[in-house]
């Protein structure tokens, strides 16, 4: 089984009170010749989104960023639990399944910057 491809970063953009979206934000490859199919998870390394300026201690809980699943439901990321973003009874396609999830963020009242997060896809058999 592999999972390659993966997008190394992406950015949301907006003001304070906006959420910002981005379809399609991160694609990937998962190939797998398991019968019984597979499934995709993700999961935050931290509970916050963190500022990248030295001295902005503003931070963003990483229940605001929202992953869409293989239906199309946004759903919360979480440093806690993994969030499954795809998952499918059969082996994917010979070369691979190209697979995307769309991103949005709800933006708190916090000082302008770029906020930052790493995101561990996981990818399985079933």
């Amino acid at each position: 089984m592999s999972l390659t491809g993966l997008t190394s970063d992406f950015t949301l953009t907006g003001v304070p009170g906006a959420t910002a979206s981005e379809p399609d934000a991160v694609a990937f490859t998962v190939e797998t010749n398991n019968l019984a199919g597979y499934s995709v998870t993700v999961q935050a390394a931290t509970a916050t989104l963190v500022a990248d300026t030295a001295g902005n201690t503003d931070s963003i809980p990483i229940g605001a960023l929202r992953v869409s699943n293989s239906a199309d439901v946004l759903t919360p990321v979480s440093n806690a639990a993994t969030v499954l973003v795809h998952t499918q009874g059969t082996r994917s396609a010979e070369g691979g399944d190209d697979l995307t999830n769309d991103y949005s963020v709800a933006i708190p009242f916090v000082n302008s910057d770029t906020y930052s997060v790493t995101l561990n896809y996981i990818a399985a058999t079933l």
